[in-house]
C-alpha cells in the first residue's frame, strides 16, 4: 500500500487509518475523511486486494492496525 500511495493521490493508508479508528463504520468513514460512502467501500475493497485481508475478520483488521501503528510516519 505504501508503493500505491507513493503512486497515487488517493492515500489507502490514511483510508484504512480511519476505518480503523471509526470502528470499521463505513458512514463515519465517509464523513470523517469528506468522501461519498461508495468510495470508502472501493478504497477499502482495494486495501484488501493489495493486502490479500478481509477488513471484515477481527484478526485482519486487528494486524493491518498493528501494522499502521508499526509503520513511521
Amino acid at each position: 500500500m505504501i508503493e500505491h500511495d507513493r503512486a497515487d493521490t488517493v492515500s489507502l493508508l490514511d483510508t484504512l487509518d480511519a476505518f480503523l479508528r471509526h470502528s470499521a463504520s463505513w458512514s463515519r468513514t465517509a464523513e470523517a475523511l469528506h468522501l461519498h460512502v461508495n468510495t470508502v467501500h472501493y478504497r477499502i475493497k482495494r486495501i484488501e486486494e493489495l493486502t490479500g485481508r478481509s477488513l471484515l475478520k477481527l484478526e485482519d483488521r486487528l494486524d493491518l492496525w498493528a501494522a499502521l501503528r508499526c509503520t513511521p510516519a
